[in-house]
């Protein structure tokens, strides 16, 4: 992996993406996320080591560049695909669709449908693109940070709406191991109560820590 591509900075440590942005992160960064109507798909992909991908999507339909709406789902996607293939040359077979997170509705206007919108217009995108998402946390705000450390990634994800949180670590060396389009349950949902698409990627080994029972949703 080259680290010295302008894609990847080391020297930051912490990086979030803003509207219609795609970042990229090595071992040692964190990614944020602060999501309300807006929607992230994020990735994980592997070749020596691992490379972590979030971006932010403000209007998930394709439609006419406008100033609050740049960059529809399909193209934020697509450059993050592209990305690890041509500048990391991950494979498909390498890349996990790790988390769809975002698309709350915090206004009572009952013709307000963007977020809906959003969950579905990326799905869509998703499923045709063949990825399943391993983790889903919808329809609310969310604010979620994703570490990288060795082979381990540490997420913390916080629903702002339900007052509810989480964090847990994943082995990604476990996690790269199983097939998605194999695995029963998913997506999985960290603040679910007793989900168990999470609670089967517990049992096999997948999710190695948990900072708290008591965090754990009625487990």
């Amino acid at each position: 992996m080259n680290n010295s591509s302008p894609i990847i900075n080391t020297c930051e440590k912490y990086l979030l993406p803003g509207p219609d942005q795609v970042r990229f992160a090595a071992q040692g960064q964190t990614l944020s996320l602060v999501l309300g109507s807006c929607i992230s798909t994020v990735f994980i992909g592997r070749n020596n080591n691992y490379i972590l991908s979030a971006n932010h999507i403000m209007i998930a339909r394709e439609g006419h560049v406008g100033i609050i709406a740049r960059k529809s789902a399909r193209q934020q996607v697509d450059e993050i695909l592209s990305t690890y293939h041509d500048e990391f040359h991950i494979t498909d077979a390498d890349i996990r669709c790790l988390h769809l997170v975002g698309a709350g509705k915090k206004v009572s206007d009952n013709t307000f449908h963007v977020h809906d919108q959003n969950i579905a217009e990326t799905r869509i995108v998703l499923s045709e693109k063949n990825y399943v998402p391993l983790f889903d946390d919808t329809r609310s705000y969310y604010f979620a940070t994703y570490s990288l450390g060795g082979d381990d990634i540490s997420v913390f994800i916080e629903d702002k709406l339900g007052g509810s949180h989480l964090s847990y670590i994943i082995n990604l060396e476990k996690f790269f191991s199983m097939d998605p389009h194999q695995l029963a349950d998913l997506p999985a949902s960290a603040l679910k109560p007793c989900n168990k698409g999470f609670e089967n990627f517990v049992e096999l080994g997948a999710i190695v820590f948990i900072t708290g029972e008591r965090n754990r949703p009625n487990i």
